[in-house]
């Protein structure tokens, strides 16, 4: 059974109401610069969960951590010469 989205929300219905309004009058362009920062602040909070789990690891090794939660093991060896399950 799918829960009810509605009965989980944690946002009033004249909230979600005034965001809609403000993503409508949003540009384009305005909405691919939002689009833009909650994807680097989604990379900011994996990096950091990454750099919690591995406080040791430099930046290149943070990066392909990153990039593995992403990339099958295979692409991963193939394009970054990085094994994520020899590096766990």
């Amino acid at each position: 059974m799918v829960p009810d989205p509605a009965a989980i929300s944690d946002t009033s219905p004249a909230a979600e109401q005034l965001q809609f309004e403000i993503w409508r009058r949003m540009s384009p362009a305005e909405k691919f610069a939002a689009f833009l920062d909650l994807q680097a602040t989604a990379e900011a909070f994996a990096e950091a969960g990454i750099r919690r789990r591995y406080p040791l690891a430099d930046a290149r090794e943070v990066f392909l951590r990153r990039v593995a939660m992403h990339l099958d093991r295979d692409t991963m060896v193939r394009c970054y010469d990085w094994d994520p399950e020899l590096h766990q």
